[in-house]
């Protein structure tokens, strides 16, 4: 299975409230751990998950958008650090 199919069905699981952890993810997609997880690291890099330990959340569109100013705007003066806003 190609990795973007991978993360269409882990993201789906995720914000239609299917799973809320790795194990559930696991237990549900059938998938090898190690592909979850890369599927995992994969979609909170793209901004449309948060990962807290083993349990998974989506990003609602709000956090997604200021997430992604954050990051990409070099010369604010605020970081995002484990979903909390932080002056540099």
């Amino acid at each position: 299975m190609r990795e973007e199919d991978v993360d269409w069905n882990i993201y789906h699981r995720i914000a239609l409230g299917e799973a809320k952890t790795i194990p559930d993810l696991i237990e549900i997609t059938g998938l090898d751990e190690g592909v979850v997880r890369a599927s995992l690291q994969r979609l909170v890099r793209y901004l449309l998950i948060r990962q807290e330990g083993e349990i998974v959340r989506p990003m609602g569109i709000e956090e997604m958008l200021l997430s992604c100013r954050i990051r990409y705007t070099e010369d604010l003066p605020v970081t995002i650090e484990n979903g909390v806003i932080r002056l540099k």
